[in-house]
Parts: C-alpha cells; structure tokens; sequence
C-alpha cells in the first residue's frame, strides 16, 4: 500500500511529498496525479523516502516526467536507503536528482515541535520548566509553530504536568500510545492487542511486583512497595490509586523491575516493546506498534503536515524513536548516548539552555 502526504509552502515554492510504501506499476498511477497536481509556482520538489520500500521503473517514469516538464525545479531526496541509492546510481537518476541526508538543509519549514517532558522540558535537578525554554516556547507560540507534548505520562496526569502555564496545542500520552488534542480528546489511539493484555493482567494479579495498568480513562497499580516508590519519586510522578483491572483497553503498562525481571518480560511478551525510563526499576511496557513515532505519525496525519515540518526534543531510551522520525531530531546534552547518536543536533544541557539554545541553532528563534 502506497501512502502519500503531500505538503505545499508557496512562501518558500516548495512541495515536500512524504512517502511511505513501494513505487511500483501498481501504485505510480497515484504517485504520479499527485506530483501532476503540484502548482506551477512550485521550484523545489522534495521527495522524504525515510520509508519507502522500493521505487520500480514506472515511478522513475515519473520523476523524469516532471524534470522534463519543469526543467527549472529543484528535485531533492531525503532519507534514501541505500536499496534507493543503488537504484539511483544504477539508472543515472543521482544526475539530476539532488540525495540530501541532511533534511534541514532542505526544508527550513518547521511547523509543530514535539517535547517529551521528564528531562527535556521539565528539569529534574531544578523541579521546574526552566525559564529559557518557557520564554522560547511562548515565543514559537506567537510565530504560529504548534507545539506538542509527547510524553510517557497518561491522560490523567495533564492536568499535574509541569506544563500548565505553557501554550501547548496537543498531548502525544503513554508514549505515543494515546493521542489527544488541545481540547483533551482522543484523535488516535493504539491500545495492546487484546491477547497480550490478557497475560499482562495475570502479571498484575500475580501481585509480585508493582505493576500499573493505563487506560485511556483510569490507572491504577496493584501495590506500591519502596523501590517503586522511590523510583516515582525521582522523577516526580505521582503513582496512581490500588485498583482492580475493569475490563477496559489498556494502553500501558509500568512495572517496576530489577534487571533480570526486565530480561524476562522483554523475552515473553511478543506483542509489547520495552522502554526503560529509569535505570534502577521503571519501565514501560507498549504495544509494539505503539510508540512516540507512530503518535507524530497520526498526529501529522491529522492536521496534514510532513516529517519534514517536524523537530523533536527528547533525552531518554524512549525518545529514540522519535528523534529518528523527525524532520530535526535534537538530543538534550544530558540525554542518554543512545539518543545523541541518533540525534540530528546534540544541544547543551537542560540546565544550561538547552531548548533555547538549538532553536537558535536553527534559526527558529
């Protein structure tokens, strides 16, 4: 299936197609109206394959009809596989055809910026937002750049995050895994598969180590012991009320592990991915079509915008893969190394302007 998102800026006379899937004779009918549908002004054509599968003579087709019908446009490629490149190189496409990794260079055109919270826009050391990146974030607000909280919190907890007095335009919850809109109501969700949440109840009958189930409406946790505790306590995260599981989807899970604990759920449950948020007990257990990437994803679905619009802020193992999708993906300085490698701009720490400063970096302030 070929899934095309098409974002046109007259200011800048760029069209920048987000592709996802295979160009073949299939589906280059529909690959090939929609760049017929780019407007005359348009001068630069920017093609993201981050996830495109393969492209098959019918879509080369394409691009050399639109070179040959627009001699003058600049025709750019961004995160092309190295299947892609060879398709490229092969034919003599990379003649005519510019292949940029570097996708800032090529769309100057953020629209929505996504923060995680715990160490990215709230300081843990300071307990506060501090008041560089509160004064930035007002300042994007007014230059009319939606801005996106994408967070491990859930629902619930909105209301206490640290972020009330901040112009925020939308909820990305449960790392990913139920996403919400400036009014508070779900425009995407992705719950565990039914199967996989009958063994996670078991685990949270079982009763052997605290365990938190995530609704969309409700959480609530078996028993609270001291590691757990104390591990919520680091971070400021109130743990929610003892409860009995109701029946509902749930959408995450937080259980509270030493190490070979962890080894053994991440072996088990086949349906679930693992994220680690704090490095003596917590963690996350999600769907494992879930996750921070999946939520810009609907979200960018939602309001017609592209990777290419995006910039994304986080620091820790479950803001990986949201800096990879991004447009601009930015490491704080204190995140983890896992993320600074996959990072497209490393910043200083969050104690030390770090939002601040790589929005400067990048022009955006």
């Amino acid at each position: 299936m070929l899934i095309i998102r098409k974002t046109i800026n007259e200011e800048t006379s760029t069209a920048v197609f987000d592709i996802t899937g295979a160009i073949n004779s299939e589906s280059s009918p529909k690959f090939e109206q929609e760049v017929n549908d780019i407007p005359e002004t348009i001068k630069n054509v920017i093609f993201d394959f981050g996830r495109l599968d393969f492209i098959s003579s019918s879509g080369l087709r394409v691009l050399i009809k639109l070179k040959k019908g627009k001699p003058d446009t600049s025709i750019t490629a961004t995160n092309v596989s190295d299947t892609v490149q060879e398709v490229f190189k092969l034919t003599g496409f990379n003649d005519f055809v510019t292949i940029s990794d570097d996708v800032y260079s090529t769309v100057a055109d953020t629209r929505v910026i996504f923060f995680d919270v715990d160490g990215t826009l709230y300081s843990i050391k300071q307990r506060c937002v501090p008041q560089s990146t509160k004064d930035a974030l007002w300042k994007l607000h007014e230059k009319g750049i939606k801005l996106i909280i994408c967070t491990g919190r859930s629902k619930q907890e909105l209301s206490e995050l640290p972020v009330g007095d901040l112009p925020i335009d939308g909820f990305l919850t449960l790392n990913g895994s139920l996403c919400v809109d400036e009014n508070r109501e779900k425009f995407a969700g992705f719950p565990i598969p039914k199967e996989e949440v009958d063994v996670l109840v078991r685990i949270f009958q079982a009763n052997h180590i605290p365990f938190i189930l995530n609704g969309e409406d409700n959480s609530y946790i078996n028993h609270v012991d001291r590691d757990a505790a104390a591990t919520s306590e680091t971070v400021a995260f109130k743990l929610p009320d003892i409860g009995e599981y109701k029946g509902e989807d749930i959408y995450k899970c937080i259980a509270f592990v030493n190490e070979d604990q962890q080894n053994i759920l991440e072996n088990m449950l086949d349906e679930c991915r693992i994220l680690s948020w704090n490095k003596a007990a917590g963690m996350d257990i999600i769907s494992k079509e879930a996750g921070k990437a999946t939520g810009i994803d609907a979200f960018l679905d939602k309001y017609h915008l592209s990777r290419g619009q995006t910039m994304a802020f986080g620091d820790g193992n479950n803001d990986i893969d949201m800096i990879r999708f991004a447009g601009i993906g930015v490491s704080l300085g204190n995140g983890i190394d896992e993320l600074k490698q996959a990072a497209d701009y490393v910043t200083t720490d969050i104690d030390d302007d770090g939002i601040a400063n790589a929005l400067k970096h990048f022009g955006l302030l």
